[in-house]
């Protein structure tokens, strides 16, 4: 079973809405939810020196975003998990003209000359 499906298996068996319209209640809870994970995150990241992050911990509470960003596309009937693998064929193509990756000062990559966008339309149509 992958994460999205064990998410959608989440959402029927305990009623959360799958594939609804957006509504300004649905929209603020999946915020609300989304916000609070990530703080939870950043809470174990920024809170400790790094050498006193709990790694169990943390896993976990990545594992909680992971859980309501994923749910937050099975509410809304979103493709993420096609979309994904979209976005990573694109990433792969950051590389630079020798072949290696570019890096900004601080670690980020970049994007190299033959970046390709990710062709999203297809999963909207």
């Amino acid at each position: 079973m992958t994460p999205f499906e064990a998410v959608l298996e989440f959402h029927k068996t305990y009623n959360v809405p799958v594939g609804v319209p957006f509504t300004e209640e649905l929209v603020d809870l999946r915020v609300s939810l989304c916000v609070e994970e990530c703080k939870e995150v950043e809470e174990e990241l920024w809170l400790n020196s790094p050498e006193f992050i709990d790694k169990k911990r943390l896993t976990k509470e990545l594992a909680d975003l992971l859980y309501v960003t994923i749910g937050t596309a099975v509410t809304f009937g979103l493709p993420l998990e096609n979309v994904f693998y979209e976005v990573h064929k694109s990433n792969m193509s950051k590389l630079g003209e020798d072949g290696k990756p570019i890096y900004r000062e601080d670690g980020k990559v970049l994007k190299g000359p033959n970046y390709k966008e990710p062709d999203l339309e297809k999963f909207f149509k």
